[in-house]
């Protein structure tokens, strides 16, 4: 569908739908993503609207998912921007025009706005023709955090996976836990201590119950988070 809304001096594309699937499991295809948008993917964007949706991807496509609650004092402290030019910076990228940011809930002065980013680049055009933009429908990836994962397992199911992480010799354990924490520096992000656990137990889940789990619950390990038009 061509955009009629969308500037003639911007060109907007589509990230893939494969390197959308593959950042929200690998850190390396998630700083490609990064790498897309750095490299001239938001040229056509003012620098401070660059900084606070650079942001948003962070807040969502590094933990698994297309939108966040975050207040706008969050995203002050976050990008070291100012209340205003972060409320302006919004503003622009939901506008019709630039279409980067769906705003779900704008929330109040001290309630969450939501947010759902939409996965497209905002260059300075470089070609004659105009920009050809399609709208998929994107799927919630808030049900597939590692969190609500672990949630779909049976009683008797999480009972096994918490006695397969007491199980495990202290020198798996810390390597367990080493890996979740490499993961998790890749990405830049702090956890608390009870999503930090859970992302051990998901991860003593791959390693001990894989099978078990693949043949009782397929998509573990797995998901599709954009649906095909």
């Amino acid at each position: 569908m061509i955009d009629q809304e969308s500037p003639t001096a911007v060109q907007s594309e589509p990230l893939s739908i494969e390197e959308l699937r593959k950042a929200c499991d690998s850190p390396l295809h998630y700083i490609a993503i990064l790498h897309r948008y750095l490299d001239g993917g938001l040229t056509a964007l003012p620098v401070s609207a660059q900084r606070v949706f650079l942001q948003l991807v962070r807040e969502t496509l590094a933990r698994g998912r297309d939108r966040v609650r975050i207040t706008i004092r969050a995203l002050t402290e976050k990008t070291g921007l100012s209340k205003e030019t972060v409320s302006q910076a919004l503003r622009q990228l939901s506008s019709p025009s630039v279409d980067l940011v769906n705003v779900v809930d704008r929330g109040g002065a001290h309630t969450p706005g939501h947010y759902q980013v939409r996965w497209y680049t905002y260059q300075k055009r470089r070609f004659q023709n105009p920009p050809q933009r399609s709208r998929l429908k994107v799927r919630s990836l808030i049900d597939h955090s590692i969190e609500n994962r672990l949630l779909t397992l049976s009683s008797d199911d999480r009972v096994l996976l918490e006695q397969s992480y007491l199980a495990l010799q202290p020198k798996e354990r810390a390597d367990v836990e080493d890996t979740v924490k490499d993961n998790l520096l890749t990405l830049g992000m702090v956890v608390t201590k009870d999503a930090f656990h859970q992302y051990v137990l998901y991860e003593t889940m791959r390693r001990t119950m894989y099978h078990h789990i693949r043949r009782h619950y397929p998509n573990m390990f797995s998901f599709d988070p954009v649906l095909k038009p």
